[in-house]
C-alpha cells in the first residue's frame, strides 16, 4: 500500500468522515468477495481495526486525500480506554499512547488542514460522554509533545435523545444541561481550544410532525437549534438518499440557524447497512428507492448547491463501512 501524497490544492473538498473502530477488510483471506461483504458480520474476521497499524492508517490518509473528494475532518473512535489509562495512571509512555500519537502526527502531516476529533458514543440518557472529555484534555495537555500530536476536538454521537424527544420536559432540559457540560469540560484544556462536535437526528426537534419548542438557557426554540447553539459544529443524520428529502430534512434540522451563527453543519450520509433501505447507500438492488452506489452518493453531495443547502458540508458514515473498501464493484478502494 503506497503512502498518500500530500497535496495543497486550494480547491480541495471539505468533507467529514466517521472512522469507527472496525471496518470491512477485503485484505483478510476469504473476505474479498462481494457476497461475504453483503453478509455484514461485524463480529466476524472480515472486520478489522482501521487505524492501529501503519498500513491501515496509510489507507485512511489516502482516502482522505482522494483527489476531488478530499476529507478534512475525521471523527476517530477507539480513543476512550487508552486515553483513560493515561489519565488514571499519569503515564503517557505506553505503547497504546504511542500509537495514538503516531495516528495524530501522520494525519496532521499527510492530510492538508486535517482536523482529528476523538469520538465518543456512550449513547445513554445521562450523556456519559461528558465524563470522558477530560481524557482527551489530559492527553492534549500532558501527553502530546506538539500541536500535530494533539486532538483538534471531541465528537459525540449520543442517540439517546431520540427516545425522549416527545417526553417529559424536565428530562429533555437535563439532557441539554449535560450536553453543555461537554463544552465546559472541553474548555478546560490549557494548550489551545478543543473544538466540540455533536451528531443530531434531523427530526429531534419535531413531535407529531411539528416543531416542539422549549425554553433553555433563556432561549425558546426546538432542540436542534439549542444543540447548534451549544456545539462548535454538528452533523445531521438525514436518513435518506434522494432529494428533496435530504435538503428538506437539513432545513428542518436547523441548517439556516447554523449558517446564521457561522457554524459548520454537515449532512451525514450512511453507507453501512440500515433499515429501511432508503436510509443508506449500502448496496441493495432490491430496494424500492434506487441509488446505492458511491457515484449515487457523490451525486447527492454535488447537488447540495442546487437543492437549497449550498453551504452544507458532506459527512460520510463511514470509512470502510463500504466506502473505500473496494469489495463491491460500485464501491472502489481509495488506498493510493
Amino acid at each position: 500500500m503506497q503512502c498518500p501524497r500530500k497535496t495543497t490544492n486550494k480547491l480541495r473538498k471539505r468533507y467529514a468522515m466517521y472512522v469507527w473502530t472496525n471496518g470491512f477488510d477485503p485484505d483478510v483471506t476469504g473476505c474479498d468477495l462481494a457476497s461475504k461483504f453483503l453478509e455484514w458480520d461485524e463480529k466476524g474476521p472480515c472486520f478489522t481495526h482501521v487505524w492501529n497499524t501503519k498500513a491501515k492508517r496509510d489507507w485512511l490518509w489516502a482516502t482522505c486525500n482522494r483527489a476531488g473528494r478530499e476529507v478534512d475532518t475525521i471523527f476517530v473512535s477507539d480513543v476512550r480506554n487508552n486515553l483513560k489509562a493515561a489519565y488514571d495512571t499519569g503515564n503517557c509512555e505506553t505503547t497504546e499512547i504511542a500509537i495514538v500519537k503516531e495516528m495524530l502526527r501522520e494525519g496532521h502531516t499527510q492530510v492538508p488542514n486535517l482536523k482529528i476529533y476523538g469520538l465518543y458514543a456512550a449513547s445513554d440518557i445521562d450523556v456519559s460522554e461528558k465524563d470522558m472529555v477530560k481524557y482527551i484534555v489530559y492527553y492534549n495537555d500532558f501527553c502530546a509533545e506538539s500541536s500535530v500530536e494533539r486532538f483538534d476536538g471531541v465528537a459525540v454521537n449520543n442517540e439517546a435523545y431520540a427516545g425522549i424527544k416527545c417526553g417529559d420536559l424536565s428530562d429533555r432540559l437535563l439532557y441539554l444541561d449535560n450536553l453543555q457540560k461537554i463544552v465546559t469540560e472541553a474548555r478546560k484544556q490549557v494548550n489551545g481550544i478543543l473544538l466540540t462536535h455533536f451528531s443530531v437526528g434531523w427530526h429531534w426537534g419535531q413531535c407529531d410532525g411539528s416543531a416542539s419548542l422549549m425554553t433553555w438557557n433563556g432561549t425558546t426554540s426546538d432542540v436542534n437549534h439549542h444543540m447548534i447553539d451549544i456545539f462548535d459544529s454538528i452533523d445531521v443524520q438525514v436518513g435518506y438518499i434522494t432529494y428533496p428529502a435530504v435538503s428538506e430534512r437539513m432545513i428542518t434540522a436547523g441548517y439556516e440557524h447554523a449558517l446564521a451563527l457561522n457554524k459548520p453543519i454537515f449532512t451525514t450520509l450512511y453507507t453501512n447497512p440500515a433499515t429501511p433501505c432508503q436510509t443508506t447507500f449500502f448496496p441493495d438492488d432490491s430496494c424500492h428507492v434506487p441509488g446505492h452506489s458511491e457515484s449515487d452518493m457523490f451525486n447527492i453531495i454535488d447537488g447540495f448547491s442546487t437543492n437549497n443547502i449550498p453551504y452544507a458540508r458532506a459527512c460520510i458514515h463511514y470509512f470502510r463501512g463500504v466506502y473505500s473498501t473496494g469489495v463491491h464493484p460500485d464501491w472502489p478502494i481509495h488506498n493510493g
